[in-house]
């Protein structure tokens, strides 16, 4: 029985990175495969309960702290703010993260190493000569990383220098050195979870597959639970915060509500566990909040989903050909609303139309100083998101352009052309 050891991104993320593993996870096993899932974090119960063994790390121990409240949007440059998030601040802290890792393969002893966006994987794989495959979203593919594509970055970004953590222990190990994190993404394959159309990449790229959006089994046929049916006699508007904390301020939610009174759409908010509902606004009638809800049930049957920009939820959008409004709250996510409106498949409301609005952040860590660029406040209006939503929903051209790439997405396989792939590695 062949084995597969799984490295999702486990801190600083949302829940994307540890679906995508999820999806494939379930279909390794169906084929036979023993899994197992490096992880610490939120989501150690989910895999748990999903049958799966987890190794639970105690390296890197993430930093304490942080910003009281979070900008309504930061701009990323690139990877390398991972490193502070996911608690690599010293060169020991990186040392002894591989260096258990290496305990829980040479424990587990895989076949073959999974990473999604994790800075060990590839590092691991190499010392213990053990092949490598990265779940690869196109703007952090170590041979052209690039997150903002649509327009120049502003001036005066200072990415953290990273080359002190890693590169001293990395030279130990007779491995390259790295100038930036997308550089310790490396693999031998490279499995993206979406489409061209969506996540291009230049022709010359090797070892690289589009394999469509991973989806866990069933969900595509799902049925439309009896609750939302009784709303389908109006247009359905889905809002979703995703798992990864969209929003900082019950502030959104007093929009939503003046921005969707008293229209003929029926609304469902899926607020996210980062709210306690009990505190919330009283909400119009045609509105109904939720902590959480099945979203690929959700999503299949909404006319239109407002969300903040994240991969998953974007790739559930196109699976099932729903056109969306894009709130996004940092440049990745932004990324993904520019390529879907490029496709005429959704709208996107950024916070930093302005930019006479930005402030310069500076900040300092042990390997000097570092800055970005943030919007403080969130100038989204409720005429704002009621014009786009409404836009979205009456414009034929949005619906067509998500259900063109809905067709395109099918192609691909997703899961089962993964392992395939995987399996053919092998």
């Amino acid at each position: 029985m062949p084995h597969v050891l799984f490295f999702p991104s486990y801190f600083g993320s949302g829940f994307g990175h540890v679906s995508r593993c999820l999806t494939l996870a379930g279909e390794m096993s169906r084929r036979g495969w023993n899994v197992g899932m490096v992880l610490a974090g939120a989501y150690v119960q989910t895999v748990e309960r999903a049958g799966f063994q987890v190794f639970k790390p105690r390296f890197p121990t993430r930093p304490r702290g942080g910003p009281a409240e979070l900008p309504a949007y930061t701009y990323l440059l690139d990877g390398n703010i991972q490193t502070l998030r996911d608690g690599f601040v010293r060169p020991w802290r990186f040392y002894a993260a591989v260096m258990e890792a290496m305990r829980f393969v040479k424990r587990f002893r895989p076949n073959v190493l999974v990473g999604d966006f994790s800075l060990l994987t590839w590092v691991v794989g190499r010392r213990l000569h053990l092949p490598v495959v990265q779940i690869a979203q196109s703007i952090s593919h170590p041979v052209e990383p690039r997150i903002i594509w649509w327009e120049e970055p502003p001036p005066g970004m200072i990415s953290p220098d990273i080359k002190p953590v890693f590169n001293s222990i990395l030279s130990r190990w007779k491995l390259d050195p790295v100038n930036r994190v997308e550089e310790l993404l490396q693999g031998d394959l490279f499995l993206i979870p979406s489409i061209p159309e969506l996540e291009p990449v230049s022709r010359g790229i090797t070892n690289t597959h589009y394999v469509g959006p991973l989806l866990h089994e069933g969900q595509s046929q799902a049925q439309l639970p009896e609750w939302v049916r009784g709303l389908k006699k109006h247009p359905l508007v889905y809002v979703t915060l995703g798992g990864s904390g969209a929003v900082d301020s019950l502030r959104f939610f007093d929009v939503l509500n003046s921005a969707f009174e008293k229209t003929p759409w029926s609304v469902i908010v899926s607020a996210g566990r980062n709210f306690d509902l009990s505190k919330f606004p009283p909400a119009p009638s045609n509105i109904q909040y939720y902590q959480w809800v099945d979203g690929h049930r959700v999503t299949r049957e909404s006319d239109v989903v407002v969300f903040h920009g994240g991969h998953g939820t974007m790739m559930e959008t196109i699976y099932y050909g729903i056109p969306s409004v894009v709130l996004p709250s940092h440049s990745e996510r932004e990324c993904n609303g520019r390529r879907l409106e490029a496709c005429s498949a959704g709208l996107v409301l950024s916070p930093i139309s302005n930019k006479d609005s930005l402030v310069l952040i500076r900040r300092r860590w042990r390997y000097g100083e570092y800055t970005t660029w943030i919007r403080p406040d969130n100038p989204l209006t409720p005429e704002m998101l009621r014009e786009a939503t409404s836009t979205v929903l009456s414009d034929p051209r949005y619906s067509n352009g998500a259900q063109a790439l809905s067709r395109i997405a099918r192609r691909y396989g997703g899961a089962a052309t993964a392992v395939g792939l995987i399996e053919g590695l092998l």
